[in-house]
């Protein structure tokens, strides 16, 4: 089963505009290095990954619980999760099937359907799992590189299936690709690199929004700690949240455009704070409404002008009782989702090796807060 919620088909509401969504998230794959079955052929040296469960499970959350508009609420999410766990839903544990091939076909029929009974609906698309780029950007399910069949049998076309998209009646495609672009080696000596698209369009079919936002740009790689959400997925989920609102008459909204700009500059504070080289593309064709927020957050990126400096200060942000303290020795700067408005915030240095600042007001307004640089 990949209906995650409602409870089951016949539950879904397609009479008015709704987010139907379809979440696939791949951590398992047996025919890579380190899986259980017999290695591909061509393993393109791609091994093992953590990160898409705790990502997939977090964006399935995250829809579940947080997301909000009021002309086009929550209609269904899908989801397909490798390995196999039971994904928490509001009528108790579902167990999602597995993101292989066969499922993932089926599902998306599933889903491209309800999206296309009403044009006000919003078609949400969610992979996190390996990816590569050739030609295309191409997606790979769990059981890609299966050496029983031909070999990019189980592979996914994802700009065939952007375009594909056009003949969805949904107006507003929001599609978020968290997965390597680069090509490896092996793939620069395959001729007919080929993905499935997973469906078709014809010259006629429009969309007036489609957005694409990737974890990363053309030939870099995507990153995440291990046994957590990516980095990427870190940063939508905060935009979501509101960092990436902009005010719309009297609502806080997240949309398409504004969404594409809070990434860029959220990841680039990530970056910063993890030392990675950590890039996104964001790819908005098109204006659409995404999420309602009760008001603003912001990225608040504090540090000093120097790694020594970093090292020997103390950085307090407060807000009324609330309170962020990165001591000595921690790593800066100081990125954390908090709210917008006025903050204080005091660098001291305990060993005395620069001159200490008092605490010192700012209005923190979103995206990002990128400050203070001192001494």
């Amino acid at each position: 089963m990949s209906l995650i919620w409602p409870a089951t088909d016949s539950d879904i509401v397609t009479n008015a505009p709704k987010l139907h969504a379809l979440v696939i998230a791949v951590a398992a794959y047996p025919h890579l290095n380190g899986g259980g079955g017999p290695l591909a052929l061509q393993p393109l040296g791609l091994s093992q990954v953590t990160t898409p469960r705790y990502t997939g499970l977090a964006v399935a959350d995250w829809l579940l619980t947080r997301y909000q508009n009021a002309v086009c609420q929550l209609g269904s999410v899908e989801m397909l999760l490798s390995p196999n766990q039971p994904v928490p839903s509001p009528n108790g544990p579902v167990a999602a099937a597995s993101a292989t091939m066969a499922n993932i076909e089926a599902a998306f029929t599933k889903w491209k359907k309800r999206c296309s009974t009403d044009p006000g609906n919003i078609a949400w698309f969610y992979f996190c799992g390996h990816g590569v780029s050739k030609d295309a950007q191409y997606l790979l399910p769990e059981d890609y590189g299966d050496p029983a069949v031909f070999q990019w049998k189980n592979n996914i076309d994802f700009d065939g299936l952007r375009v594909g998209m056009r003949s969805c009646a949904a107006q507003t495609q929001v599609f978020f690709l968290d997965a390597c672009r680069d090509t490896p080696l092996e793939l620069l000596t395959q001729l007919n690199v080929i993905g499935n698209p997973l469906t078709d369009a014809s010259f006629s079919d429009t969309v007036d929004c489609s957005a694409a936002y990737y974890a990363t740009t053309p030939g870099r790689q995507a990153y995440g700690p291990d046994h957590d959400v990516t980095y990427f997925g870190q940063a939508l989920l905060a935009c979501l949240n509101g960092v990436a609102a902009i005010k719309k008459g009297p609502k806080w909204v997240v949309d398409t455009y504004s969404l594409g700009n809070a990434l860029g500059q959220t990841m680039e504070q990530l970056a910063r704070r993890y030392r990675l080289p950590l890039k996104c593309n964001p790819d908005p064709s098109g204006m659409g409404r995404i999420n309602e927020v009760a008001g603003p957050r912001v990225i608040a990126a504090v540090s000093c002008t120097s790694e020594v400096a970093n090292n020997a200060a103390d950085i307090t942000i407060t807000r009324g009782a609330t309170a962020l303290h990165s001591p000595p020795g921690q790593p800066k700067p100081v990125v954390e989702e908090v709210e917008a408005g006025d903050w204080m915030i005091e660098v001291t240095f305990p060993g005395n090796q620069f001159e200490s600042r008092p605490p010192v007001g700012y209005t923190f307004m979103p995206p990002v807060f990128e400050g203070v640089e001192v001494p």
